[in-house]
């Protein structure tokens, strides 16, 4: 059975224009939203997000690393008002889908209980969850690999994580580059396919799909088997020539979600 492929592209809102017709939306960094502003100094950067060719349809990059999350320098006065501006501008963009990477944030300090640090974690998703909740967005945990953060680094310990916030807003990411950096087995997603609710993918060196020898036959094929019908976003690094690469990235993977 073919995927009911919705495939987006993560890039910053001025690439909008060069791939609108070609990908259903765009993933934008957090960041474009600029939670830490005032909404009226925003007001006009929501319309402009409101008018892009492209629907935004998933943010990443929710957190940046100097917002800490866990440890004894959490400010959760911050945390609470960033979370809520994030979240309510999201809403008004029609995003689905916000991936919760943020290595730099959610990154264990040395000496931490790890056990805390767990918590935290948890404490922070029922919190997103509890805002989200209004807009009909979903949390994807990210795992990351070990060499961008210490915490968080399979997709089953984000089931786990998942599990535990126990709430219908917070579900697991499958992010193909790291699967790969650690040599994490694709077969771990079958264990738990009830907790994936989005993709991002790429190819060797994190050049873009179709170039490389990362599995994404096999994993569109596990994808398939899951009966996976949500998001699958490329995020990679491009080349010069970011309009015709990523013409290229979507017939590939468009022919990949189209294989019976």
């Amino acid at each position: 059975m073919a995927i009911a492929l919705r495939l987006g592209i993560c890039a910053g809102p001025e690439r909008a224009p060069e791939v609108a017709g070609v990908y259903d939306y765009i993933e934008l960094p957090t960041s474009a939203l600029a939670p830490l502003e005032e909404d009226d100094a925003f007001a006009p950067r929501l319309r402009m997000l409101q008018a892009l060719p492209l629907p935004v349809r998933a943010l990443n990059v929710f957190v940046p690393r100097e917002i800490k999350l866990v440890g004894e320098a959490v400010d959760q006065a911050l945390v609470r008002r960033y979370v809520e501006k994030a979240i309510r501008r999201a809403g008004a963009l029609g995003v689905e889908c916000i991936v919760f990477g943020s290595g730099g944030a959610r990154a264990v300090p040395e000496g931490f209980p790890r056990e805390r640090a767990w918590e935290q974690l948890a404490e922070f998703l029922r919190l997103c969850a509890g805002f989200a909740q209004e807009y009909g967005i979903l949390f994807a945990i990210e795992p990351l690999n070990r060499g961008e953060c210490n915490i968080l680094n399979t997709y089953l310990e984000g089931v786990q994580l998942a599990r535990q916030v126990a709430l219908p807003q917070v579900r697991v990411l499958a992010d193909l580059y790291h699967f790969m950096h650690d040599g994490e087995p694709l077969e771990d997603i079958a264990q738990a396919p009830e907790w994936l609710c989005h993709v991002h993918v790429a190819d060797s060196d994190r050049r873009h799909p179709g170039t490389g020898t990362y599995p994404l036959p096999e994993l569109f094929a596990l994808l398939r088997r899951i009966g996976y019908q949500g998001r699958v976003s490329v995020e990679c690094r491009w080349g010069e020539d970011f309009a015709q690469e990523a013409r290229q990235a979507a017939a590939f993977l468009r022919g990949l979600a189209s294989r019976g």
